[in-house]
């Protein structure tokens, strides 16, 4: 008779950093499919804490750099600007 085990992680004891900051352990986290700069969900139940990934972000979080760029590409070329002025100069 040969005997199989099974290395299911239930649970893991991890150390809180300084900032409350703790490390998924490995294994959750490759068992999870939880990759380095994804969102995940954090909520508190009683005394436990959940931490959920997630598959697909309620929203998108982006870099200084990111917003700096989409705000440039978002202006409207100033001929245009100008006329916008005087259909919109009852909104300032």
């Amino acid at each position: 008779m040969q005997v199989t085990t099974q290395n299911n992680l239930a649970e893991e004891w991890v150390r809180i950093l300084a900032k409350g900051m703790i490390t998924i352990p490995k294994g959750f986290r490759d068992e999870l499919g939880m990759k380095e700069g994804e969102i995940a969900k954090i909520r508190k139940v009683g005394k436990r804490l959940i931490i959920e990934p997630r598959e697909i972000a309620d929203y998108e979080v982006y870099s200084d750099k990111e917003l700096s760029k989409m705000l440039a590409e978002d202006k409207l070329p100033s001929k245009l600007a100008k006329s916008t002025e005087k259909i919109w100069s009852d909104l300032e």
